[in-house]
């Protein structure tokens, strides 16, 4: 933590206020069409697969309160939400009885990837060290079918790189929108498009939106 930062409590103890504070996934307009934009993806992926009916599986990382897990079930995809805070869980839980909620982080240890279309995180993968990111998704790419997507959201900065910074929860490093790119080509996707938002009443940092894709099969 760096000297003069606030107390990080964690998910775990705010996730009540948390819940009350963001009953809704999107706080804009760009971000609910981020996220339709993303679903339109994987059915595409899906139906350029051949894929039965049903199996347009997406895996949302750090599902949080489970609120964009059930958006994206409403557009008709089989969503698995896993999610590291118990708390988080949860209300998540409580909220969604009818969506498959699991346990876990970015990882995703338990989850087989093999049928999955798409991956989601939104605002998730700012809580893992920079360093490791790239890993994260070079194995998720291991283990995703060729035009499998995944959407990735973080705070973002116009300075290059990428920068810790005093978020409220837990300790969480935002990405300048290059950086971030050159993690997700670094572990094997091609970008496909990109979305800055700028600050406002209601963000402290500009938001970036990117949407990669999984573009070959993987050798044998």
């Amino acid at each position: 933590m760096n000297p003069g930062q606030p107390e990080q409590p964690g998910y775990d103890a705010l996730a009540g206020l948390y819940a009350q504070t963001f009953p809704d996934p999107f706080q804009t307009a760009l971000e609910r069409r981020a996220v339709d934009a993303f679903a339109d993806m994987v059915i595409e992926a899906a139906d350029s697969a051949a894929a039965v009916e049903g199996t347009a599986a997406v895996v949302d990382v750090g599902c949080g309160t489970g609120e964009t897990a059930a958006y994206l079930a409403c557009r008709g995809l089989v969503v698995r939400g896993v999610e590291p805070s118990a708390g988080m869980l949860a209300i998540a839980r409580a909220n969604h009885p009818h969506l498959n909620l699991t346990p876990g982080d970015a990882q995703l240890e338990d989850v087989d990837l093999s049928s999955v279309r798409g991956i989601i995180a939104r605002h998730s993968l700012i809580h893992v060290p920079p360093p490791e990111v790239r890993t994260v998704l070079a194995d998720w790419h291991a283990r995703l079918p060729a035009g499998a997507v995944v959407l990735l959201s973080a705070q973002s900065s116009d300075e290059a790189g990428v920068h810790e910074f005093d978020h409220l929860v837990a300790q969480a490093w935002r990405w300048h929108p290059d950086a971030l790119a050159e993690s997700v080509s670094g572990a094997g996707f091609d970008e496909v498009w990109r979305t800055v938002s700028r600050i406002d009443a209601d963000h402290r940092f500009p938001e970036v939106h990117l949407a990669a894709r999984v573009s070959s099969p993987h050798p044998a």
